[in-house]
């Protein structure tokens, strides 16, 4: 018991929840109540009641209350520390802007890069059944490594529901992006993005009908499911379900009913198709292919509940050995649906990143930029501490307690988020059209959603915080007695801190200017590499429709009217890889050897149309050797490869077929330009695999007549499809839209963190100047020259920026040679590089500094030392 009466742990918890002049009055009541207890109950059970009557007495709202109205004129009510805190920003509008800048462009860049990021985990997450479905992969040791990929068997997904009974369902999805006439009544629209899949695939994935029955929709091999937008263009306002559709042109068509209609595919899904078509259609047509080595199309397993993958995996692995008619070392496995996006490389058989790395990078910038604005907050509120030294003298003395304090310099520091967060999302929301175009994502803010305020106002809170909490707890630290007799506040540790973090801000703004230069010079070095071919006045069209039967005369025309002086038909587009494979044997070849070889085919004329260099041999030519269809050009990798010494005249074998070599040609870019050339061969017309005609312009015309002349030849010999044309080199420069786009989200957010840093040491180079007025004065009238001040005060803020650029030029080194690494094609990084960032950010610096510097050496002294 105390002296008062009621126990040690009563008056304890009194003290730490209640106001000190409330104290005496609360105990004499609970004094008297439990005396009173005593009598009436006995000590043990009075004990209790005090507990009680205390919880009672002090319930949330009026704990609040007594806490923090009793002391409304000293400030220790919550609004008033908002009111306070905004009578600080007006008094410091400079310092107020350059925190609320600093913060808004931090807050901006972070919000749209998580948005980013977040929409990058949401893909595939809207499937009820996600954690159950997989892709179907293919493994194989080849070469001493285990090579991965994702195009498997048509025939894989009905054995695999056939034979285990743990797969519930698994589809084919194969897409066809080739050009298709949809007729319905007297609307005739052209279509390229269609899919061939299995009836239950409207089961396994969660993509609504909007009418129609998932489990039937493509039960029929006639049926066809649209989605809501080709329907609208197809029908207009016209009922879609049950209607008629035919596909195809004269000649060639077939009829199919509109059995479903699927709501628009979210922007959340690695599947983009307009329309959905039955595997039974090919089969019907007598195109039912059960070969286990055309790995062509996608297989998708839903396994049943309870089923354990990797157990799984374990005996379904030999299936392709088991059923294939060849010798295979092909193994399947599963891989999950949810990791597709993110988790798709692998290296040596191991799963090793993907996009999940770019994201990782999205993320680290993003927590940078936030850093680096807390940083100027934190530079910027220590630097100042010296003003604000008395303010918290006089509040301490006056009775403040440091809590208090604490809770004052945090609100303005919220206070300073909230205004930040507010001109944030405005930013946002103004630029998030633009930022999703770079990105080529649909991000949006939904306004309406609790949540998304929920999260908004908890991040900028955190932010505040975050920003606040040294300052306050530093400031609210300083004592009363020291501060009123005019003792310094400073100290060589809150210096060596603020150099620290802007070393930080700098090292990172280094490293940003590095990856701009670095990436930027990997582009031009890809862009000026030699192609191999001539991409100039060179176009290529998707055979469709009648091109195909009308193709000779078409060619004809084109050449006779001078429009053209050379035509080709081939297998896929020149910028394109459509066919590759390891199953292509010539003379000595090692029987274990499993080479990727790349496949083109075409009919005649490839070298003069597509500008390629023959070292050797000559091109194919069918009028003047009608054997050319069996002849294949082989381009100096491959040659090298199969290690011919004279390659003309020796025999590759390819799909049971003999091809003879008839020249080889200098390697060209078939891929990417970032990479090494693979080996390739060009085979003849054999198996007819054509879908694209390239053609050759006339250089001597200009190019709106000829495009006029060759859009009224398209016409006559396929009227049925609109004019389509692509210029080689402008697919050529589509190979650095990826790498570009990098380029661009690194410049931008690059610049933004060396702008935030920039106004961090524009402040404290402006507080640095105002507390050295004095010096100054003294100086000039000592005989000092402007050039020796302003050299004096400009080194004292570049150090803390040549110490950034000696620590982080090493790492920042380090980041771009593993950048480099995943390309084949690159740069080398000479030491310039280095030296130019380094010199761009002394430069920024020096810019930034030299105003002020400039202004104040510059200043009247007399006035300066009389203000002082």
């Amino acid at each position: 018991m105390n002296n008062n009466g009621i126990p040690k742990w009563a008056n304890k918890f009194l003290s730490t929840i209640c106001p000190d002049h409330l104290i005496e009055e609360i105990e004499g009541d609970l004094i008297q109540k439990f005396n009173r207890d005593i009598k009436n109950f006995g000590e043990k059970r009075a004990k209790r009641r005090l507990l009680w009557n205390i919880i009672r007495f002090f319930r949330p709202g009026i704990i609040f209350r007594n806490r923090f109205s009793v002391d409304l004129n000293q400030g220790y009510m919550l609004t008033n520390y908002f009111k306070v805190a905004a009578r600080v920003m007006l008094r410091n509008k400079a310092y107020a802007v350059i925190n609320i800048a600093g913060l808004a462009l931090g807050i901006t860049s972070a919000i749209l890069l998580f948005l980013w990021i977040a929409k990058e985990f949401n893909y595939e997450q809207f499937h009820v059944d996600k954690d159950r479905i997989y892709e179907a992969w293919n493994r194989e040791l080849a070469n001493g490594e285990i090579n991965c990929w994702s195009t498997t068997p048509r025939i894989l997904a009905p054995t695999l529901v056939e034979e285990y009974p743990a797969v519930e369902s698994a589809i084919s999805y194969g897409a066809y992006h080739s050009s298709h006439l949809f007729t319905a009544g007297k609307t005739q629209l052209i279509k390229t993005s269609g899919v061939f899949t299995d009836a239950s695939f409207l089961t396994m994935f969660s993509f609504p009908l909007l009418k129609g029955n998932p489990s039937t929709a493509l039960g029929n091999p006639n049926s066809i499911v649209i989605t809501e937008s080709f329907a609208k263009q197809l029908f207009g306002d016209k009922e879609p379900f049950g209607a008629d559709v035919t596909i195809g042109e004269s000649g060639y068509t077939f009829p199919f009913t509109v059995t479903g209609i699927l709501k628009d595919l979210p922007s959340t899904t690695e599947f983009h198709f307009d329309y959905l078509v039955s595997w039974q259609f090919l089969e019907s047509l007598g195109e039912k292919d059960t070969y286990w080595g055309n790995n062509s199309v996608l297989t998708f397993v839903k396994l049943r509940e309870g089923e354990d993958v990797n157990q799984f995996t374990e005996i379904v692995k030999d299936i392709a050995k088991k059923h294939s008619k060849e010798e295979s070392s092909v193994e399947v496995f599963l891989y999950p649906l949810t990791k597709l996006r993110l988790y798709s490389k692998f290296e040596n058989g191991v799963q090793a990143g993907g996009r999940i790395e770019n994201i990782r990078m999205i993320g680290i910038l993003g927590i940078c930029l936030i850093a680096i604005a807390c940083i100027n907050f934190i530079n910027l509120s220590t630097a100042r501490a010296q003003k604000r030294a008395k303010e918290v003298g006089v509040r301490k003395v006056t009775g403040a307690h440091r809590h208090s304090l604490i809770i004052q310099f945090l609100c303005e520091s919220v206070l300073l988020a909230l205004g930040a967060g507010i001109i944030s999302i405005v930013i946002v929301f103004l630029s998030l059209p633009s930022f999703s175009m770079l990105v080529q994502q649909s991000l949006s803010l939904d306004f309406q959603s609790i949540t998304f305020w929920s999260i908004a106002i908890a991040f900028i809170v955190f932010i505040g915080v975050l920003a606040g909490s040294y300052p306050a707890f530093y400031l609210s630290s300083f004592h009363p007695v020291r501060i009123l007799k005019g003792a310094p506040i400073t100290s060589a540790h809150r210096g060596r801190l603020r150099q620290l973090l802007v070393v930080l801000q700098f090292g990172f703004a280094v490293t940003m200017i590095l990856s701009v230069i670095v990436i930027g010079k990997q582009i031009r070095y890809a862009q000026h590499r030699e192609a191999g071919y001539a991409k100039d006045h060179l176009i290529y069209q998707p055979m469709t429709g009648d091109l195909e039967k009308n193709y000779q005369a078409y060619k004809n025309e084109l050449l006779s009217s001078g429009v053209a002086t050379s035509v080709t038909k081939t297998s896929a587009p020149i910028t394109e890889r459509w066919s590759n494979t390891n199953e292509i044997s010539w003379n000595g070849k090692d029987p274990l050897d499993k080479i990727l070889i790349e496949r083109f085919n075409v009919d005649e004329d490839i070298s003069t149309t597509a500008g390629l260099t023959i070292l050797e041999g000559r091109d194919m030519d069918l009028q003047h050797y009608p054997s050319d269809s069996t002849a294949v050009l082989l381009n100096e990798t491959a040659a090298k490869l199969m290690g011919f010494k004279h390659p003309v005249g020796e025999i590759i074998l390819d799909n049971e077929i003999e091809w003879h070599v008839i020249g080889v040609i200098k390697d060209f870019v078939l891929t990417s330009p970032y990479q090494k050339i693979e080996p390739l061969v060009i085979l003849g017309g054999k198996k007819e695999m054509f879908g694209t005609i390239h053609i050759r312009l006339n250089p001597n015309r200009l190019v709106p007549p000829t495009m006029e002349a060759i859009s009224e030849l398209y016409s006559k010999y396929n009227p049925d499809y609109p004019f389509e044309y692509h210029f080689v080199d402008e697919e050529y420069q589509r190979k650095f839209s990826s790498l570009k786009a990098t380029l661009t989200i690194t410049t931008l957010f690059g610049s933004i963190a060396i702008f935030i840093a920039c106004l961090g040491l524009l402040g404290l180079s402006t507080f640095m100047i105002e507390s050295r007025v004095k010096e100054i004065g003294i100086r000039k009238v000592m005989g000092g020259s402007v050039i020796n001040i302003i050299k004096l005060l400009s080194i004292d803020s570049l150090k803390p920026i040549l110490v950034a650029i000696i620590i982080f030029t090493p790492l920042a080194w380090l980041a771009m040679s593993w950048f480099l690494q995943t390309f084949d094609y690159r740069i080398a990084l000479n030491i310039w590089v280095f030296l130019l960032a380094g010199l761009s950010i002394i430069t920024i610096g020096l810019l930034t500094i030299g105003l002020q510097t400039f202004g104040a050496a510059n200043g009247n002294p007399a006035k300066n030392l009389r203000a002082e």
